[in-house]
């Protein structure tokens, strides 16, 4: 066997390891260059044209040097390893830069982070409902163009090293790493000398240098990290330490009623007895506009507008459970989530209850809870067919409320399960979910393509800065075409909320895609209120999803015996000073944080908001960063966010945060606590202690005789796996 062919000489390997360094490093400065287009790195750095790409340059060449030297190392042991490691490792680079760069302008994160591994683990198989057959082709084209681009690179490498090492004047391997390396220290010298200034352009660029994606430098980011595995055990109890209070609040939730005082008001004429709430996707503040949606508008002009309102988050599912609750999306993974509060109280004042909608995605994102066949009298949703599936909801939304059985529909799912007590009432309430607005905004009707030019429907154009523009228009047109689709349900004899379930960015948050951050574009959408005799009126203060249901069920009359159960309020009975004083937060759905809201968000001079953790489901609370609208961290010498945040946690709970515990103090309380999903979720915190104390030790083994099955369990559990380390440390001392 000749041991050339499988790197057995090591001149030659090494040679190959640099020539494959050569060429990666050649690639990801072009990538870095021309890709995405828009502005070139001479206009986002303060260095001259030559010195902005040799900067950019001198990063590849280091990144494929340290790459180069891992194999070169490797290889003085085991040329053929050395050529699989090194190889892999320098040809690799340009392509996890260029999934970083896709990545970073997706979700303003960077591809090797805990936010994608995140996304792999947990969210792709639900994002991948949403990709289309021509993305899916161009992903696929891609990828095989990246790996044919590096077979013809490595059997290029491996040609140029046979010849250079037949050559009679040839230099060494070591050589030329040397000169690789030496150009890359040349071309980083005068960056080095204006590092300062550098580093912050690099920071405001960072797609368009290597060194950002490999964390070899920082990059405006979102603050803080609020991932479970990072937070210290002391703040998770602390929020655990809390559960008495949120037990009481959920109990108020889980039994509000009808006030009787009320129950005459309902059905009679003073007061609305059709309800239809309409849910847009992606539904931006500026689409109610004479020129986006001219019928809404005009429906808006006898309407109450509110022009600064909130989702409860960035995504479906927190925006539709804060809309159908009254409340914040931290309450999401409690209870509530299976008995909205929307269908619980009309259900008691004697409605009929509907759900239409062109997507059946909920189980996938956790809204089967409060969006399913048990909750409504009729629900029939249907896989999304553009434009007909949304004609479809909207048809038999009229139906229902014009008293008609609503037809079921091919592809439909409906039933009539629940034993409802007003299957003969007059009274009706139908939520329409139209999602012809939803990426990648597919209405193709000629009649709609008023903003020219339009974009091709596909994975990455919304990820190319170049094509911004031409993917908005995309989005506007299908605004336009969704405004006439909508249009029947604007009755005047009806109570009408018209909403968004979020926002969309386009790049204009440095992200092309909902639910990735808490800025303005992806937590704002508009809100329309329509009831006979309403009083039209813009408002401009923060109002948000939470505001809807009370506001509705004042509208219809309705009142309840726990008022003060809402998150949010009747925005009839308030005025705007309090609205502009008030505190609120509005939800991620990457991670566990939220955005709080208050008198601070529409001051140009202060933070748009701050960004808190308050994660009732895998305990965790805390102040972490004020923010800017594009929701990046931003310095300001107006930084009251955590006690803020203090004064919202007493609003919301009732009580003062703790915070004078000390933690073997929080897992003493909260191991011995009343409830067991307290001593449960205590116990799973100290499974991440490190070393645990004797009499940490000693509280979990309590557990083991806890009159809990689960909880006995998991103590059992970790007992036995710190008794196993317990021995490793004992055979190394």
């Amino acid at each position: 066997m000749n041991e050339n062919n499988h790197g057995g000489n090591k001149e030659i390997t090494l040679k190959r390891l640099v020539i494959s360094a050569a060429f990666s490093a050649m690639i990801t400065t072009a990538i870095a260059s021309f890709y995405p287009a828009g502005r070139p790195i001479d206009e986002v750095t303060s260095l001259t044209f030559a010195e902005s790409y040799g900067w950019v340059f001198s990063q590849s060449l280091l990144l494929a040097s340290i790459a180069c030297a891992c194999g070169v190392m490797s290889a003085l042991f085991s040329p053929r390893f050395g050529l699989i490691l090194g190889s892999g490792l320098i040809l690799s680079l340009p392509w996890i830069y260029l999934a970083d760069v896709l990545a970073f302008t997706w979700i303003g994160e960077r591809f090797l982070s805990a936010t994608m591994a995140h996304i792999v683990k947990s969210l792709l198989p639900a994002l991948s409902l949403h990709v289309t057959q021509g993305a899916m082709i161009q992903a696929s084209f891609s990828l095989l163009i990246s790996m044919l681009f590096t077979v013809v690179v490595f059997s290029i490498a491996k040609l140029i090293a046979n010849r250079w090492e037949n050559s009679k004047d040839s230099i060494t391997a070591f050589t030329g790493f040397m000169v690789l390396f030496g150009l890359a220290v040349v071309f980083s010298v005068h960056p080095m000398l204006k590092w300062t200034v550098i580093r912050r352009d690099m920071e405001l660029a960072s797609s368009r240098h290597p060194f950002c994606a490999f964390h070899l430098v920082g990059f405006r980011g979102v603050g803080l990290s609020a991932r479970d595995d990072s937070a210290s055990p002391e703040s998770r109890l602390r929020a655990l330490s809390t559960f008495t209070a949120l037990q009481k609040r959920e109990g108020e939730m889980l039994g509000i009623e009808v006030s009787d005082a009320n129950q005459k008001n309902v059905g009679s004429e003073k007061f609305p007895q059709k309800v239809i709430v309409v849910v847009v996707e992606c539904l931006r503040p500026e689409a109610v506009s004479p020129e986006l949606m001219p019928n809404l508008f005009a429906f808006s002009k006898r309407s109450i507008l509110l022009r600064q309102h909130f989702s409860g988050g960035n995504s479906t599912c927190l925006g539709m459970f804060s809309l159908l609750t009254g409340l914040e999306s931290i309450w999401f993974h409690r209870k509530v989530n299976e008995q909205p509060i929307f269908n619980k109280i009309l259900r008691q004042a004697g409605f009929q209850l509907a759900f239409f909608g062109g997507q059946t995605d909920w189980r996938v994102y956790d809204m089967d809870g409060f969006v399913n066949d048990r909750q409504y009298d009729h629900f029939i949703i249907e896989d999304p067919d553009l434009p007909q599936t949304d004609l479809n909801a909207v048809q038999r939304t009229l139906s229902f409320i014009n008293t008609s059985t609503p037809d079921q529909g091919k592809g439909g799912e409906s039933q009539n399960r629940v034993p409802s007590l007003a299957l003969d009432s007059d009274c009706r309430a139908a939520i329409c979910y139209l999602y012809g607005t939803h990426s990648s905004f597919r209405y193709s009707d000629p009649d709609y393509q008023v903003f020219l030019p339009e974009a091709e429907e596909g994975l990455l154009i919304s990820n190319s800065p170049e094509l911004k523009d031409q993917f908005y228009n995309r989005y506007k047109n299908s605004l336009r075409s969704m405004d006439d689709i909508l249009t029947p349900l604007l009755r005047d004899d009806c109570l009408v909320i018209i909403t968004g379930d979020h926002g969309e960015p386009f790049l204009d948050d440095g992200t092309a895609s909902h639910g990735t951050r808490l800025s303005k574009y992806q937590n704002m959408t508009p809100a329309v209120i329509y009831y006979p005799g309403v009083e039209p009126e813009v408002r401009e203060s923060p109002t948000f999803h939470g505001d809807l249901l009370p506001t509705l069920l004042a509208g219809l009359g309705i009142s309840v015996k726990q008022p003060d159960v809402f998150d949010g309020v009747d925005l009839t009975s308030v005025d705007d000073n309090y609205l502009n004083q008030r505190l609120f937060v509005t939800g991620n759905f990457m991670d566990a944080t939220s955005l709080l809201v208050g008198p601070w968000t529409l001051d140009k001079n202060l933070p748009f908001g701050y960004r808190v953790v308050h994660d009732i489901y895998r305990w965790q609370a805390g102040y972490l960063n004020p923010v800017d609208s594009l929701g990046y961290e931003t310095n300001t010498s107006f930084d009251d966010g955590s006690k803020y945040y203090k004064k919202w946690f007493r609003q919301r709970f009732r009580e003062t945060f703790p915070e004078e515990a000390s933690e073997m103090v929080l897992f003493r309380q909260c191991l011995r606590a009343r409830y067991a999903e307290v001593r449960l979720a205590a116990l799973s915190i100290a499974a991440t202690v490190d070393q645990p104390s004797d009499e940490l030790i000693r509280l979990i083994q309590e557990r083991i005789s806890d009159e809990d099955e689960e909880v006995r369990k998991q103590a059992k559990e970790i007992t036995i796996k710190i008794s196993r380390e317990q021995d490793w440390l004992s055979l190394f001392n």
